[in-house]
């Protein structure tokens, strides 16, 4: 039987052609064999009265009438955003599919028809139509930049480029995945302190608007000097019942003003140079933020990112304003032809060793492994000084929450027990 289709080689270039063979899978194998990355493959015959089947993008693509009018509704793509666990599914299954043979809009559509997240389907179906049409997929995702990273489409683009999508979606899902997985370790570790002081905020806000109200009444009735700790707690409670909305407002215009504040240059640097320079966390965080944008580093030029490129890439993606004025620098060096690892060395906020290691890599000619290997290792260490940290100050709360309760408690007890113990 008679296939026609059409692939992309290593440098990029389109080539299309005819292949006899027994089935659409077996023309896959083929031109993998011959280095060649399939696009599409079509029955010859479905080609009507001779006709290129490609000079017809929309029926080259498979495409019919029906599917466009089906997926038109699905063209304009919400803001809304895409949860990373539902992008990890979707490119898990689109690597699956392409290692299994399937051309990549097929798999696309496919992933689309399962997907479950209704915003990740409208993407995907606009994303296959596009592919379909003759687009490459990495200009069809730059489409939906509020679910595809920039660094995302950076390494998808190179891969086509060098005809390894296949390879680049398996890295990219490999990095989304340790992505999600760090980020649930650690907010793993910060929701117990979280739930003691949610749970103690609400056990004093019920005392102070629900229980002291009543125990005021009582004290007025048994007309005695009430303690000095319990006055306090009686005119705070009584505060906070009358000046609620005043304070609440207050509250608001302080988180407002904080959080445009927080936007201004100058702010935003001497907030992530506290972050960097506290006490107690500044290595956790140093090997947290270090790890991850070390693994991006790493992973977009084993993708085949030229190393500028991927710098550029890791300044943009990371928040900490430290850390990108330390790659601009690097820009600039490798601008003028020089390493990355002299200006890795000068950056204080850097773990030790980190840099040793960035320069044996380049020495070796093994940058990209080594960039991820020392991101999963310092990811590792920042987790794990993370982890220490959180049970040393676990007790520490619960002391001081403790504390604080029991003040509370006793400031009202205590009178109660002293003018039951003075009337009997």
């Amino acid at each position: 039987m008679k296939f026609q289709y059409l692939a992309k080689d290593q440098y990029g270039k389109s080539i299309d052609g005819f292949l006899d063979c027994d089935s659409a899978l077996a023309v896959r194998q083929q031109l993998r064999s011959q280095g060649l990355f399939a696009l599409k493959v079509t029955p010859a015959e479905s080609a009507s009265k001779g006709k290129l089947l490609f000079a017809n993008k929309s029926k080259a693509s498979g495409v019919t009438s029906t599917d466009s009018t089906w997926n038109k509704s699905f063209l304009k793509v919400g803001s809304s955003r895409v949860k990373t666990s539902d992008l990890i599914v979707a490119f898990s299954q689109l690597s699956i599919m392409c290692q299994s043979g399937d051309d990549l809009a097929e798999a696309l559509k496919t992933v689309a028809n399962q997907c479950s997240s209704p915003n990740l389907q409208r993407v995907l179906l606009a994303t296959y139509q596009d592919v379909s049409q003759g687009v490459k997929f990495s200009v069809a995702l730059t489409k939906h930049p509020h679910v595809f990273s920039e660094s995302m489409v950076a390494a998808l683009a190179a891969g086509e480029q060098a005809g390894r999508v296949v390879d680049v979606l398996e890295r990219t899902t490999r990095m989304l995945r340790k992505d999600q997985n760090l980020k649930s370790s650690v907010l793993a570790m910060l929701m117990y302190p979280a739930v003691l002081c949610s749970i103690t905020f609400v056990v004093i806000c019920s005392m102070l608007f629900f229980v002291l109200p009543q125990f005021a009444t009582v004290f007025r009735d048994m007309d005695r000097p009430v303690p000095p700790l319990t006055s306090i707690l009686l005119a705070v409670g009584e505060g906070l019942r009358q000046q609620w909305i005043p304070i609440a407002i207050a509250a608001g215009t302080l988180i407002g003003l904080g959080i445009t504040f927080r936007q201004h240059p100058r702010v935003q640097r001497a907030i992530d140079s506290f972050v960097l320079n506290a006490l107690i966390v500044k290595d956790s965080i140093r090997a947290l933020i270090t790890g991850r944008t070390f693994r991006l580093l790493g992973t977009m030029l084993e993708n085949g990112v030229p190393l500028l490129d991927s710098v550029r890439l890791c300044r943009k993606a990371t928040r900490n304003v430290l850390f990108q004025e330390l790659f601009a620098t690097v820009e600039q060096e490798i601008l003028q032809g020089e390493g990355m690892s002299q200006t890795l060395m000068n950056a204080s906020f850097l773990p030790a060793g980190a840099a040793h290691m960035i320069s044996t890599g380049e020495r070796t000619g093994k940058l990209p492994n080594v960039l991820q290997s020392v991101g999963e290792y310092f990811e590792d260490e920042g987790e794990r000084r993370l982890r220490t940290i959180v049970k040393m100050l676990e007790p520490a709360i619960i002391i001081g929450l403790g504390g604080v309760v029991a003040v509370v408690v006793l400031s009202i007890i205590l009178p109660l027990l002293d003018v039951t113990t003075a009337s009997s």
